[in-house]
């Protein structure tokens, strides 16, 4: 009876396995990675407006009313009676209010109140720094940070959009267009800002494609007008 013979594989054919696999691997793990980020973004944007709009839909219910302008935390606005720049007691006020129907974690107590998030190191879409100012002037409104992660900027943002949402928080990379995003506000129900202006490279604000990349204020539209899916 013959004994059967089995061949082993050599050192050297070995290392070339392990060489095509790695390559393989480092052409397809980030691109792996990058796609799950996207959808990650998307999901979290869909549940950011999603509890905005129970949140608002709540207070009008319980006041009576039918517009988001009625509703009684206005009372809330400093002196001046602007909806930027809200003094320290008028963002104290606002908070006791809105925590009553968001899980409230921490709020912005102060303008440029750093402690609560980092407003410097905001990024446009084109991946130029937005700083305070250059990124709408965030660091001037009232906003807040839930329990699940995300940071909602729920007031008015004249010329651009009326609400805004971070949807990681504090978390990286803090840029328009991936995890930051402007909404809309039809009395009390937001949706996605830039629907009908995303793709028009004319508007400089609010254009979210890869040709001259801009600000990147109109991507959550164009996310919602390709079916929810993050193309760039």
């Amino acid at each position: 009876m013959k004994k059967k013979i089995f061949k082993a594989f050599t050192l050297a054919e070995v290392l070339i396995t392990l060489g095509i696999i790695g390559v393989v691997a480092a052409l397809t793990i980030p691109t792996l990675i990058s796609n799950y980020q996207k959808r990650e973004y998307v999901t979290r944007l869909q549940k950011g407006i999603s509890v905005l709009n129970n949140g608002v839909q709540l207070m009008m219910a319980d006041e009576g009313v039918y517009n988001f302008d009625q509703l009684a935390f206005h009372k809330c606005y400093d002196a001046s009676g602007s909806s930027i720049t809200f003094n320290e007691s008028a963002r104290t006020c606002m908070n006791d209010y809105f925590s009553k129907y968001f899980r409230i974690v921490d709020y912005s107590k102060t303008t440029n109140d750093a402690n609560f998030y980092p407003y410097t190191e905001v990024l446009k879409l084109d991946g130029g720094n937005g700083m305070v100012v250059g990124v709408f002037a965030i660091s001037a409104y009232y906003g807040f940070l839930t329990n699940d992660g995300m940071m909602l900027y729920p007031m008015s943002f004249p010329g651009i959009g009326d609400a805004l949402i971070d949807i990681n928080g504090t978390q990286k990379p803090n840029q328009v267009g991936r995890d930051i995003f402007i909404l809309d506000r039809n009395n009390g129900l937001y949706s996605a800002h830039g629907q009908d202006t995303w793709d028009d490279t004319s508007e400089t604000n609010d254009y979210c494609g890869d040709e001259n990349p801009t600000l990147g204020y109109g991507c959550a539209g164009r996310i919602m007008a390709e079916g929810w899916k993050m193309n760039y």
